[in-house]
């Protein structure tokens, strides 16, 4: 077995390779467990003439994202209307930038339908994302 210096460098190179390979590779399924799918929507904004409907959330509400993470609603947020999709009206936080993880950190509204929390509207990607399982809102509707 040869061991020049020419030997011992081609085997630091080969195991440091090895390694940024198997890092790549983690970095990559990492992002495959942040990523979630999602659908491209357009939101029909709320018109000028339409009554304002807010909510307030009575409860804490947990809701399971289909990357197997979660968000959490606090109790007293409250939403006001401002648009719809397909899958339900659009709710915007009025407390402040709510923001979820999906492909990467981004504002989410609530999509919400006969009194459930179906999935978030993500404006900066124009998609709607549902949930793995709808979530019943226990809510305070005011106009």
């Amino acid at each position: 077995m040869d061991s020049s210096p020419f030997h011992k460098l081609q085997g630091r190179i080969a195991r440091a390779a090895k390694a940024g390979l198997l890092a790549s590779v983690c970095a990559v399924a990492l992002a495959g467990c942040m990523s979630v799918s999602t659908q491209r929507v357009s939101m029909v904004p709320v018109a000028a003439a339409d009554p304002v409907y807010s909510i307030t959330l009575s409860r804490v509400v947990i809701a399971a994202l289909p990357n197997e993470s979660s968000v959490t609603l606090a109790a007293g947020s409250q939403w006001r209307r401002v648009g719809a999709l397909p899958q339900g009206d659009v709710y915007r936080s009025l407390n402040g930038l709510f923001t979820i993880q999906t492909r990467r950190q981004g504002e989410a509204y609530l999509v919400a339908s006969s009194g459930k929390l179906l999935g978030f509207y993500l404006p900066g990607e124009s998609a709607f994302m549902a949930l793995s399982r709808p979530v019943t809102l226990p809510v305070e509707m005011r106009q």
